[in-house]
């Protein structure tokens, strides 16, 4: 069995929230101070969700593993990309149907003087080391690098959640064969439905734009894929369709067991020893930001509030990016100029002849059937672009295509 086979992805959910905590402390290593800006009148719940997924069936893995065991099964996957094979055969067994109820802390964000229009809204999905806190990224309280701030001063409601083994939401404590990418695309195509049923803030939306981050660009666009009517535009942020350097990043990232290297906000009882967190700052540097087009204090609070990714979404996060041939809405490409992840460090070099101007365009090509399809390049501006000074221009351009896809139709 190849990791690369087809995914599919089917989900229900009961219609049950529970209010969450409003101000406070949560869970070692999480914040929970803020749930939004001063512009926006924000409810934060947790959210129970049945979910049922087609995932990759692990084997021979250890959830109490020590770092040098960690470090061997990654070796092993590194070498073996993108075939897989090798790794395969001693590691992954096919798939199976995994059904869980999850919790799920999710944040609705109306804009304080009223939404432009109350049937339309967004939903975030943030990337890998960060919780749903990214999109109201506040390092000193202020709103300069909140894209939640930047959207309710446009009159634009959002959703945005943390999704499975971060922030507020549940942390399964297997890593591989629960916490995965059939997961959590399982997971966004409901809150999809779920918005648009009317099951979050007793509004049915009627346009929904999903917004997405690296890892959430994934998600988002494995949802328009699988679920092609939930969502009416895609916005995919730090994405392309080049995965040349991503076995550089699997490996310079070097992702370590969250509890040992953080241990003053993970424990072991907290999260199982495949839940890892960068090793350094410096690593992370490498491979999410461009200096010196960043403040130092930027990447002090993101590395402060690093959040953890399980060994089993790295191992999957690159199975089945398929086309989605019956998606008719917008799509938008938003991706840094030096993305070091999805661009190799340069957006522009592209291969002779391939008739695009950027990498991030060759996403068009998953989406023939696209009402429309255009890219954005923020210049001096690494993979996580909302941390650059390129920000505020490139919350304005998400903006801006949001609304014209709420002015549509």
């Amino acid at each position: 069995m190849r990791l690369l086979s087809l995914l599919s992805v089917a989900s229900i959910a009961r219609s049950l929230w529970a209010q969450g905590s409003d101000t406070g402390s949560g869970p070692a290593g999480y914040d929970t101070s803020r749930i939004g800006p001063s512009n926006a009148i924000c409810t934060r719940e947790t959210y129970y969700l049945d979910i049922t997924s087609d995932n990759y069936k692990f084997e021979n893995v250890m959830l109490n593993a020590n770092e040098t065991y960690l470090t061997k099964l990654l070796q092993e996957f590194v070498t073996s990309f993108p075939y897989q094979s090798n790794f395969t055969d001693m590691y992954a067994y096919g798939t199976e149907t995994v059904a869980n109820t999850y919790a799920l802390s999710g944040t609705l964000c109306l804009p304080k003087d009223g939404p432009v229009n109350i049937t339309n809204i967004q939903l975030l999905i943030h990337g890998i080391g960060f919780d749903s806190s990214y999109w109201d990224f506040a390092p000193d309280g202020g709103d300069s690098y909140s894209y939640v701030y930047a959207a309710a001063a446009a009159g634009l409601a959002t959703f945005r959640y943390d999704t499975l083994g971060t922030g507020l939401s549940a942390h399964p404590a297997d890593a591989y064969n629960v916490v995965q990418k059939p997961t959590d695309v399982a997971i966004a195509i409901r809150f999809a439905e779920m918005l648009r049923a009317g099951q979050i803030g007793a509004r049915a939306y009627t346009k929904i734009v999903a917004v997405g981050h690296s890892y959430g660009s994934i998600q988002a666009q494995a949802v328009t894929a699988l679920a092609p009517t939930a969502l009416d535009g895609v916005v995919l942020t730090a994405y392309s369709g080049n995965a040349t350097a991503l076995p550089l990043w699997w490996a310079s990232t070097a992702y370590s067991t969250a509890s040992l290297i953080m241990p003053t906000r993970f424990s072991p009882e907290e999260l199982t020893n495949p839940y890892l967190v960068t090793l350094a700052p410096w690593t992370s540097q490498l491979n999410y930001l461009y200096f010196p087009y960043y403040a130092d204090s930027i990447a002090a609070y993101a590395r402060a509030t690093e959040q953890p990714v399980t060994q089993g979404v790295l191992f999957t996060i690159a199975n089945n990016i398929t086309a989605a041939p019956a998606f008719a809405g917008d799509v938008l490409v938003i991706t840094g100029a030096q993305d070091w992840i999805f661009c190799y460090g340069n957006c522009y070099a592209v291969p002779p002849g391939s008739g695009y101007t950027n990498i991030p365009a060759g996403v068009a090509a998953l989406y023939p059937a696209a009402r429309e399809f255009d890219t954005y390049i923020p210049q001096n501006s690494g993979h996580n672009l909302f941390l650059q000074y390129s920000a505020p221009e490139t919350f304005q351009q998400i903006i801006q295509f949001a609304s014209g896809v709420f002015a549509s139709w």
